[in-house]
């Protein structure tokens, strides 16, 4: 079992890797200072359960759950908090479990069976890691009415590893086959698990737009509007290879609106 404990103060990552040494003495442990580092460790290393901290700096312990929760294979989240009651009440709906600071070793053992049962279950996970998914996106915190949303975004290259990219490194994403790729500032295609209506949505705050039902553009990504024929017209990118993308009379004016185009 890999355990990921990811927290920004040293105390409280030594004393909970002290205690569930004590509890899972065979685990193999890791430790990650913020969350951004704990998406890291998730991203490239085996990790079966994640206790993340709620405040961390930048991405803070809710961000980092919901990138974690879109993976393929996420692992069992587990918040150490030192919220009140209402708040872990809350998370408990959604993650495996919580656990409060100071860690009470009682508490931790509990957690410990929770957590050998899941994975022992792991096929029975998908639906919890659906209700932290629903959470995550309408969580609230007594202390930041306002968490921070991860701004990035999983992608997949054809040996099947994962990326983050984030979302100002997104020139383009396209619908393909009934698949979906983004394609980076850099040349890179990667598959995305989501269809394009529910990308439309999560990335139209950060300046992404449909100009076609097959395609979603990142504004900042584009350099001309081009006259093609019968009075339509392509985007041309800001990409090193000035890629061009029709731009569909249905979505022309939300273009116009959003621009000032024409």
């Amino acid at each position: 079992m890999h355990i990921l404990i990811a927290d920004d103060e040293k105390p409280a990552r030594g004393e909970l890797r002290y205690m569930l040494g004590q509890l899972a003495a065979t685990a193999v442990y890791h430790e990650a200072t913020n969350g951004q580092e704990a998406l890291d460790w998730v991203a490239n290393e085996p990790v079966d359960v994640v206790f993340l901290d709620i405040n961390m700096p930048g991405v803070n312990g809710l961000a980092a759950a919901a990138a974690m929760s879109e993976r393929p294979d996420p692992p069992l989240i587990v918040f150490a908090t030192a919220y009140d009651a209402h708040a872990v009440r809350a998370f408990e709906l959604a993650a495996l479990d919580y656990v409060v600071k100071p860690f009470s070793e009682q508490r931790l053992a509990q957690t410990m069976v929770r957590i050998r049962q899941a994975l022992a279950e792991r096929g029975t996970f998908e639906e919890r890691q659906k209700a932290l998914k629903g959470y995550l996106e309408t969580a609230v915190t007594a202390n930041d009415p306002t968490p921070p949303r991860l701004t990035k975004l999983w992608g997949s290259r054809d040996n099947n590893t994962r990326v983050l990219v984030d979302y100002a490194e997104i020139a383009w994403l396209e619908a393909d086959s009934k698949k979906v790729y983004l394609s980076t500032t850099a040349g890179e295609k990667l598959l995305v698990r989501h269809t394009l209506k529910e990308l439309e949505s999560r990335l139209e705050p950060h300046n992404f737009l449909r100009i076609h039902k097959a395609y979603l553009v990142n504004l900042n990504q584009i350099a001309e509007v081009v006259p093609w024929f019968s009075g339509t017209y392509q985007v041309r990118l800001a990409d090193a290879h000035r890629t061009e993308i029709p731009l569909s009379r249905q979505y022309a004016q939300t273009l116009k609106q959003k621009t000032g185009l024409f």
